[in-house]
């Protein structure tokens, strides 16, 4: 019985080393290695800030995932949300250097980087999405800005998300003009745009990271922060926060970038597998972030947020000034280009 069970063994191996062999003739006939003989796995990490159930970060997910899959072994990349591997700051700094290699932001952190995205963190430029988004996937946000740009900073664009227009929510009081908001303290992002923009409004900005946040407002640190109605429900800022205003002062994008040293040492192949799933993220979470928003007035309503309309013109009137200045510090061709997509 033993020698029957070698027998069989020796035969199976015989079998497979002649298969082997038959494959490795082919290869070499045609001069072309098999897929996985040519390709190792890319390792990446992709990093963001936002909570793992927010849109933002679905779609995040959704991009790792389909890279993954459609590499069919060229990448091991990995998400880490709720700023896990560092604040929006650190991601950023990391994809400049190569440490980390994708992330998700919005351009406002962008914006001490690179002087052309200063034009999306200012008040009342672009007035609906759509339009904003219109720019962006046209051939000045997707060559001009998100590779020819973006390229100065050791980072590539990759896809641009919708993020709504951003709100102001606080512990104290409805904000309906800028007297209500005088001299309440507003968390902003670590930009200087913006930390201009709520002075000039009247507030007293507090520039910090999005995921000091919550304890912020619980702590009584500040008294509100500003953002989309569904980030700031996704991340239970209406906890602390249960004012909402309906300002509508930024409307700005967010855009998944990927480290340059990492894009360019991939091999074709797997660089176009990026550039669509990119193209394909993008889609999908423009569709979800819609889907999210439809449902979001009977959730907010649920939750006890209280919502009110605010006088935008009022608050556009008093950044006027300071939107001037700041227009000095971006190229001005680029400047010109924005300013006729949003009039």
């Amino acid at each position: 019985m033993k020698s029957v069970t070698s027998k069989r063994v020796s035969r199976r191996r015989f079998l497979s080393t002649m298969a082997a062999g038959t494959a490795g003739m082919a290869w070499l006939a045609s001069g072309k290695a098999p897929a996985f003989a040519q390709r190792k796995a890319f390792a990446g990490r992709f990093g963001t800030v936002l909570s793992a159930t927010s849109p933002n970060s679905i779609a995040d997910k959704f991009f790792v995932d389909e890279a993954n899959k459609r590499a069919q072994g060229g990448f091991q990349l990995q998400f880490f949300p709720d700023a896990q591997i560092g604040a929006s700051r650190d991601l950023l700094e990391g994809v400049q250097l190569g440490t980390i290699q994708f992330a998700e932001v919005s351009t406002a952190n962008i914006t001490p980087f690179l002087a052309d995205t200063m034009v999306f963190d200012l008040p009342y430029v672009f007035t609906n999405q759509p339009q904003l988004l219109k720019f962006l996937d046209g051939p000045l946000g997707s060559q001009r800005l998100s590779i020819e740009r973006f390229g100065t900073i050791n980072m590539r664009g990759l896809c641009w998300f919708d993020t709504g227009a951003r709100k102001i929510y606080n512990s104290k009081r409805p904000i309906a003009n800028p007297a209500d908001l005088k001299g309440m303290k507003i968390r902003v992002e670590e930009n200087p745009v913006r930390v201009a923009s709520f002075n000039a409004m009247g507030a007293q900005a507090t520039a910090m990271s999005f995921n000091q946040v919550y304890g912020a407002l619980q702590q009584g640190v500040v008294e509100g922060a500003e953002n989309s109605e569904l980030t700031y429900m996704t991340n239970r800022h209406n906890e602390v926060a249960p004012y909402l205003s309906n300002t509508d002062h930024f409307i700005t994008p967010n855009c998944i970038v990927v480290s340059v040293a990492f894009y360019n040492s991939l091999p074709k192949e797997l660089q176009d597998v990026l550039l669509q799933v990119g193209k394909d993220t993008g889609t999908f979470e423009r569709k979800i972030w819609a889907d999210a928003g439809a449902k979001l007035t009977a959730e907010m309503k649920a939750a006890g947020v209280k919502v009110n309309d605010a006088d935008q013109k009022a608050f556009k009137a008093m950044v006027g000034k300071m939107q001037e200045e700041y227009a000095q510090k971006v190229p001005k061709d680029w400047w010109t280009a924005v300013m006729q997509a949003a009039a």
